[in-house]
């Protein structure tokens, strides 16, 4: 349903990234005088459409999302999250979604002067006390939360 109440016209089935996908499409007809319009879809010309999860899996999705928001599942969760920090600094500012190489050997050897040079570049700004603003990098932070004095 829309939220002017008009009802879906039709249901496929839809593939996406290789997902499968309900997709209710609604008619032109009631789409195209309805002044909610700019709320169900930012299409100019076509009428709403809408992709859904099959309900097991919709149901999945929404109990996953309601154990997101306890403490327990964020505590685990920042332990990933150092991890997915210290991978996003190699790929956005040490090239490693790239590498300059082919073969296995030689991509592993990229890897570890990839991490070795991000680990020098926290290093450097670890003892940096020049700027005294900065706030704590997160590594330290994920240590000290985690009981590891760092100092």
């Amino acid at each position: 349903m829309c939220p002017r109440g008009a009802t879906s016209a039709s249901w496929t089935r839809l593939n996406i990234s290789g997902h499968t996908y309900l997709q209710a499409r609604f008619a032109e007809r009631d789409c195209r005088p309805c002044p909610d319009r700019a709320r169900c879809t930012s299409s100019a010309t076509r009428p709403r459409s809408v992709a859904v999860l099959p309900r097991p899996l919709h149901e999945i999705q929404m109990r996953n999302r309601l154990d997101q928001q306890t403490e327990q599942w964020q505590r685990r969760y920042a332990i990933r999250a150092g991890s997915e920090d210290t991978l996003s600094q190699n790929v956005r500012a040490h090239g490693l979604r790239r590498s300059r190489c082919r073969g296995l050997a030689r991509t592993h050897v990229q890897h570890v002067l990839t991490a070795m040079a991000c680990n020098l570049s926290r290093l450097a700004d670890w003892y940096d006390t020049t700027s005294s603003a900065r706030r704590a990098p997160r590594f330290q932070t994920l240590c000290n939360t985690a009981g590891f004095a760092i100092t």
